[in-house]
């Protein structure tokens, strides 16, 4: 008898059980990616296509092309794309110039997102192929579950309801405050005293209560300007009276957030509800020939720039692009310079190679990158902190400046501000970067803090995906009382009632009081009545 090997069996048995219990079948799994947002795209092309490695079968309606041929993957471009951020100018600052729309109020700037927003998923919805999706009736709806891109898309909620499939949001943007915002609205709780982003231990009454009147004030505008036009789409497009609320807690399956900490503040949060920031950061691959052939030709480094997708190059001004110019040509690193609408700019120095589109989380991850300066998108901040390449932010908006803050707090970079945007400021920024190991150490330390969890972020979001999969839509950790009414959730009926109850006993307390009062004073009286008769 060999006790070891009989004893070893169990443990076998066990190990194949688990992994039993976390197979999945094949699904069918529908994509929604309705902007013209690149970056957001790349985040959606890494999942889909790890889904369909993982032998699911995955449909993509979007406005980008995925750029290869994948198994599994069937893609519908829905072309043209609506120009967001063109049209977000036009709304909000006519006229005037991305800095104009910076300048904006925070109101302002939410109520021209939630139009904007609304007119880029009615153009996505309009066209023939999506309307073709729309009139599918529900026989012919072979999908097991919805993946949507979720920025001003709430309405694509309904095509979920239709047809009573789960419905996957992904967030992967905080432009005006959209992922806290969305999440306020998830979970079911009233609105804190607490500001968790700006959070200290002696917050004054006046504070907290500045930051509840704020939290109010913030959701009611988020619900009356964008809620109620996506409300709008949903009955114009799926001739439903149902509203983006009702939709939430019934077919919201779970919201994958594209953060996690230490870019995340820590909050409460819902199980529905799964940071798994870096999700789009995959393995680095071979570069294109003449990329590779200019960064390896650069003896001193390769400077990488990105300034974001809402500034085209062409459109910069001509006094800050001749800073750049300056700058950058006399610098001895080459230079990668992203731009979405040109290839070659007037005056553009020989060291500078600007690309229309470019693996930039595989430029990021070559050896011979030094620097990255980009506009403080939060994507382009954690694939720099994963790839360890310290930051140069030069902000536009007020997302963007609040990224490069706590780039700025973490030591994983520095911000320059329009004020202060010359070329002896750039040198200077460049060179407290680059030389010592001050900024090389501490983003290695941030990196190892950002990916340190029990699974990696695609991998989190692949168990997730899954896991409604399995779980019938995942209705066990869908989030509970969304729609509760505030009085409900901050119990005001209750303490009203107990408060009444309190003053009633006080009441009869009192008058029991005054009572014994009267009664002693009235006998007293009567006693002295006596004794003069």
């Amino acid at each position: 008898m060999h006790p070891h090997k009989g004893a070893g069996v169990p443990w076998v048995v066990l190990l194949l059980l688990l992994l039993g219990g976390n197979t999945v079948r094949s699904a069918n799994i529908l994509v929604l990616f309705p902007h013209a947002s690149e970056s957001h795209f790349a985040v959606m092309r890494t999942l889909v296509t790890e889904l369909a490695g993982r032998e699911h079968n995955v449909t993509v309606y979007g406005s980008h092309g995925l750029g290869e041929s994948v198994d599994r993957i069937t893609e519908t471009v829905v072309a043209p794309e609506y120009n967001f951020w063109s049209n977000l100018q036009k709304h909000a600052a006519p006229g005037g110039s991305l800095e104009d729309l910076s300048r904006l109020a925070d109101h302002k700037l939410r109520n021209s997102l939630a139009n904007v927003g609304s007119q880029a998923l009615d153009h996505f919805l309009s066209k023939p192929a999506m309307q073709a999706l729309l009139q599918l009736p529900t026989l012919e709806f072979n999908y097991d579950v919805i993946i949507v891109d979720y920025f001003y898309t709430e309405a694509l909620l309904a095509l979920g309801y239709k047809h009573n499939k789960p419905t996957i949001g992904i967030v992967s943007t905080d432009f005006g405050n959209y992922m806290d915002a969305v999440q306020e609205s998830l979970v079911p709780a009233a609105c804190s005293p607490i500001d968790f982003a700006q959070y200290t231990s002696d917050l004054s009454f006046l504070t907290r209560l500045g930051n509840v009147r704020d939290c109010i004030a913030r959701r009611k505008r988020f619900q009356k300007d964008h809620y109620a036009a996506q409300d709008q789409l949903i009955r114009k497009h799926f001739k439903m009276a149902n509203t983006v609320m009702e939709l939430q807690a019934s077919h919201l399956s779970l919201l994958l957030l594209n953060n996690h900490v230490p870019l995340l503040t820590p909050r409460p949060l819902v199980q529905q509800i799964v940071p798994a920031g870096g999700l789009h950061i995959r393995g680095p691959r071979e570069l294109p020939w003449n990329i590779k052939r200019f960064m390896e030709e650069a003896r001193a480094g390769i400077i990488y720039m990105q300034l974001g997708n809402e500034q085209l190059c062409g459109q910069l001004p001509k006094p800050k692009l001749q800073i750049l110019f300056d700058f950058l040509g006399a610098r001895k690193e080459g230079v990668i310079w992203t731009c979405h609408d040109v290839k070659k700019l007037e005056g553009q120095p020989r060291n500078v190679m600007i690309q229309h589109a470019v693996p930039q989380i595989d430029i990021l991850a070559h050896p011979k990158v030094r620097v990255f300066i980009m506009n403080g998108d939060l994507l382009s901040l954690q694939e720099g902190i994963v790839r360890h390449v310290p930051m140069l932010g030069l902000p536009i908006f007020r997302n963007e400046r609040k990224n490069m803050q706590l780039a700025v707090k973490l030591g994983v970079g520095l911000q320059l501000d329009s004020t202060n945007f010359t070329s002896a400021a750039l040198n200077w920024a460049l060179e407290e970067l680059t030389t010592g190991q001050k900024y090389q150490l501490t983003i290695r330390e941030v990196s190892s803090e950002f990916r340190d969890r029990p699974l990696g972020a695609l991998a989190s979001a692949m168990f997730w995906v899954n896991y409604v999969v399995r779980h019938k839509g995942g209705a066990s950790i869908r989030t509970r009382g969304i729609d509760i009414a505030s009085k409900h959730l901050h119990l005001f009926d209750l303490f009203i009632f107990y408060f009444g109850v309190a003053v009633l006993f006080l009441a009869v307390l009192v008058a029991g009081y005054f009572a014994v009062v009267y009664t002693l004073q009235r006998k007293r009286n009567e006693q002295k009545l006596s004794k003069l008769n």
